[in-house]
């Protein structure tokens, strides 16, 4: 399940017009760095279409994972209110819902239930991702172990 559909079934139909409303919609061309680790970033970014890669930094060419229609950027950096941990990279076409901190921030001074609902999606999403990183990291390790007993040639 996405992090964006999880976000949206705990909040209201209220709350989803509000985004919707609030935001605004950004194209994006290939190649285009969206986020750059280490820079602070005043929004979240719900990818509304395309994929995106995930990079430790913008020269590292190492891509750690994909992020497609239906999830969210920037969330993390928005709770902890920390810069970006790594950067993003337009894969192909991409079209995002931008919502700024600011908005945000307000939506939930002034409907504080808003900010319930919307802090649970996030904290759901996010626990999935560890979820599913743990999972990845055991295949990982499983694999280191199965490699650590594979017969060494010594050539003689």
């Amino acid at each position: 399940m996405s992090k964006l559909k999880t976000l949206l079934e705990e909040l209201s139909d209220d709350d989803i017009q509000w985004l919707l409303s609030s935001g605004l919609e950004e194209q994006i061309e290939p190649g285009t760095v969206v986020i750059n680790e280490g820079e602070y970033i005043g929004s979240i970014y719900m990818v509304l279409e395309g994929t995106l890669g995930v990079y430790l930094s913008a020269t590292d060419t190492r891509l750690l994972n994909t992020i497609g229609a239906g999830e969210i950027l920037g969330e993390m950096s928005y709770l902890e209110d920390k810069p970006t941990s790594a950067t993003v990279i337009a894969i192909d076409n991409v079209v995002l819902l931008n919502i700024s901190r600011e908005s945000l921030d307000n939506k939930m001074y002034d409907e504080p239930d808003f900010g319930r609902r919307f802090y649970k999606g996030i904290g759901i999403s996010l626990s999935k991702r560890l979820r599913q990183l743990n999972a990845r990291m055991d295949h990982i390790l499983e694999l280191l172990e199965s490699a650590k007993k594979w017969p060494i040639e010594d050539g003689s």
